[in-house]
């Protein structure tokens, strides 16, 4: 009797595991899809609204003939990609709290989500995304004039 307890305890417990596993991976596959869809529609986002500024700012205002209306359709479609963004944002927290109500391993989350986070943040509330150092910073001077 023990024999067939202990049986299907080892069975029934193996295919939790199982059960949750498939759970978590397809959970995990829904939030690398959600980071890399955010990532792409960040980076659109971003080439439009750089676009609608060169048009209405930058040199291509005086060389494209209809730059006003190329301009408002940049803009427009930049706004189609930030009226989205924060149902994708919040989708992917959302995810992320699935996964941790799973009981998943946290150490399954290889994709880095935070960035993905943030990039949406930053479009939601328009702020360009920073510059990378083209150069190194040169530290403090010297303590006083060479003579």
């Amino acid at each position: 009797m023990r024999a067939v307890l202990l049986f299907f305890a080892v069975v029934a417990t193996s295919s939790l595991a199982n059960a949750q596993g498939r759970g978590c991976s397809a959970v995990l596959n829904n939030i690398n899809e959600g980071a890399a869809l955010i990532e792409q529609s960040a980076t659109t986002y971003w080439t439009h609204r750089a676009k609608f500024v060169d048009l209405i700012y930058g040199p291509s205002s005086q060389v494209v003939p209809n730059a006003v209306q190329v301009a408002e359709h940049e803009k427009s479609a930049a706004d189609v990609e930030k009226q989205a963004m924060p149902g994708r944002v919040n989708s992917l927290k959302g995810l992320l709290t699935a996964f941790n109500a799973q009981g998943c391993d946290p150490s399954l989350l290889l994709v880095t989500f935070e960035p993905a986070i943030k990039h949406g943040k930053r479009v939601n509330f328009d702020q360009f995304p920073p510059e990378s150092e083209l150069e190194e910073q040169a530290g403090p001077g010297p303590t006083r004039m060479p003579r």
